[in-house]
């Protein structure tokens, strides 16, 4: 996982969240878009509100479950396998530049963190993509591929 969302998430504190919260409209629109992308929808509080197919094959389904387990870093404090099995970033992050991940399954994975942030609602959008064309991309689009069709059955 990213450190430094993980991060905000910690001094966040999830105690006040309103269980049963929904993401936003826009941001439920907006990630209605991204089927192809891992994308996640997070309370102020750090709690999953949404995620994409592809999220959830990277990070696991924070949305079937209640509780703690549904808050980003209760569930990667609380649960080593999670921290194991998903998506964990490696190396130092440079601004502006993709951030390297390391994935059980998929190897190492060079990827864009892009973050849009909803005022109104106090939420973000945190979504990935990689450089068309490239490695990462070709397992991000294989990993989307796979996960839609895991839906469907």
């Amino acid at each position: 996982m990213d450190r430094e969302i993980l991060a905000h998430f910690l001094q966040q504190h999830h105690d006040q969240a309103t269980p049963g919260h929904r993401a936003s409209p826009v941001l439920e629109l907006v990630v209605a878009h991204l089927p192809e992308h891992p994308a996640t929808v997070f309370s102020r509080f750090g709690e999953v509100l949404l995620q994409t197919r592809p999220a959830i094959a990277l990070f696991g389904d924070y949305t079937c479950t209640g509780g703690p387990s549904r808050f980003l870093v209760d569930r990667w404090l609380n649960d080593p396998s999670a921290r194991a099995r998903y998506l964990v970033e490696v190396g130092v992050p440079v601004r502006h530049r993709p951030r390297r991940y390391r994935h059980i399954a998929l190897g190492r994975l060079t990827l864009y963190r892009h973050l849009l942030i909803c005022p109104a609602e106090r939420q973000t959008l945190l979504a990935f993509t990689a450089v068309p064309g490239s490695a990462s991309h070709a397992k991000l689009r294989a990993l989307a591929a796979a996960s839609n069709s895991a839906g469907r059955r």
